[in-house]
C-alpha cells in the first residue's frame, strides 16, 4: 500500500513539471534566425528634370528655353529646316452660289551648318525667286536660283548662321504660355520632353485683334539639355469670309554629323584685301514666319539686321 502511494506522488510530481511548460513547448531548442519577408518597393529610376525655361506645370519661359536650346547647340555642325504655309480658302458669290478661290503662300529655308561655323543656306519664297548663301572664313557668296553661273562675294568677315534661323522668333510667338502639357517621349533611344500647346498665347492673338483664332496646335519636342529638336504649329482662322490656315514647322537634324562642303560656284577672290564686294540684289526671306498680322513674308536683301527679341536677347 505505502509502495501504490509513492508511485501515485512521483506521477505527480512528474505532470505538475509538465504544466509548467507551455503547450507544444518541446523544451530548449537551439536559437532560431528569423528572416523577414521583403516588402515590395518600386525599382529606382532615373529622374529627369525638364529642360530650361519649362516647368513642371506647364509654364514656358521663352528666353531661358532659347538660351538653353543654342547653350546645348553649341559649336556642333547640324542641318537645320523650316517650313511654313499660310493657305487662303476665298468664298466669293457667284450668281446664287458661292464659289471658292484657294491661294497659298510658302517660305521655305534650309540651312547646313559645320563645326568651324562656314555655312550654306537656300531659301525660297513665294514671289520671290529664292537664292542660296554660302559662308566660310573667305567671305560670304550669293548665287541666284535662276543663275547658272559662278556666285558672287557680297560680304566678308566671320560666318555667322544665327540671324538666319528663327527658333527664337519661334519660340517666343508660339509658346509664351503659363501652362502646357508636357510628357516624357522616346525617340530612336533618346528621351526628349513633348511641350504641347492648344490655347494661343496672347503673342500670337495680339497680332489677330479682329480675328478668332481656332483649333491652335503647337508642339515642341525639346532634349533634357534644351536643344529645341521639333516645332509643329498649326491653326487657322477668319478674315472676313476668308478662311485662312497657317502651319510651321521647324526640326534640327544630323547634330554633330553635318559636313557643309564648298560649292562649285564659289570663286576665291584674287585678294582678301581689296576684292570688290558686289551689292546682293537677290530677294530673300527675312522672316519665314508670320509677321504679326500674318501677312505673307516679305522680301528684302540678304543684308538684314539681326532681328532681337525681348526675351531671348537676339537670335543666334
Amino acid at each position: 500500500m505505502d509502495r501504490r502511494l509513492a508511485l501515485v506522488a512521483a506521477l505527480a510530481v512528474a505532470l505538475a513539471g509538465c504544466s509548467a511548460l507551455s503547450p507544444g513547448d518541446a523544451g530548449p531548442t537551439p536559437t532560431e534566425t528569423v528572416t523577414p519577408l521583403a516588402v515590395p518597393t518600386d525599382a529606382p529610376t532615373e529622374t529627369l528634370s525638364p529642360p530650361p525655361g519649362i516647368a513642371a506645370d506647364g509654364a514656358v519661359s521663352p528666353g531661358a528655353l532659347v538660351r538653353a536650346h543654342f547653350a546645348a547647340l553649341g559649336d556642333r555642325s547640324f542641318t537645320w529646316r523650316l517650313d511654313y504655309r499660310r493657305s487662303v480658302d476665298r468664298s466669293a458669290p457667284v450668281g446664287g452660289e458661292t464659289a471658292s478661290n484657294a491661294t497659298v503662300d510658302v517660305a521655305e529655308r534650309r540651312l547646313r551648318a559645320a563645326s568651324d561655323g562656314s555655312y550654306r543656306l537656300t531659301r525660297r519664297m513665294t514671289g520671290a525667286a529664292g537664292d542660296t548663301v554660302y559662308a566660310d572664313d573667305t567671305g560670304r557668296y550669293v548665287r541666284g536660283a535662276r543663275s547658272n553661273g559662278s556666285g558672287y562675294r557680297v560680304g566678308d568677315g566671320e560666318p555667322d548662321y544665327r540671324h538666319h534661323l528663327r527658333t527664337g522668333q519661334t519660340v517666343v510667338r508660339y509658346f509664351s504660355v503659363n501652362a502646357s502639357t508636357v510628357s516624357t517621349v522616346e525617340r530612336e533611344g533618346r528621351t526628349y520632353y513633348r511641350v504641347h500647346v492648344t490655347s494661343p498665347p496672347r503673342t500670337l492673338t495680339e497680332g489677330h485683334a479682329k480675328q478668332t483664332i481656332r483649333d491652335y496646335a503647337a508642339t515642341a519636342y525639346v532634349t533634357p539639355e534644351g536643344l529645341v529638336r521639333t516645332v509643329a504649329v498649326e491653326y487657322e482662322y477668319r478674315l472676313r469670309d476668308d478662311r485662312v490656315a497657317v502651319s510651321l514647322r521647324s526640326e534640327y537634324r544630323a547634330v554633330g554629323d553635318t559636313e557643309v562642303p564648298r560649292p562649285g560656284w564659289v570663286t576665291d577672290p584674287a585678294d582678301r584685301g581689296t576684292a570688290t564686294v558686289r551689292p546682293t540684289t537677290a530677294a530673300t526671306t527675312t522672316a519665314a514666319v508670320a509677321t504679326p498680322t500674318d501677312q505673307p513674308p516679305t522680301a528684302t536683301t540678304d543684308a538684314s539686321a539681326r532681328t532681337a527679341t525681348p526675351a531671348d536677347g537676339g537670335e543666334r
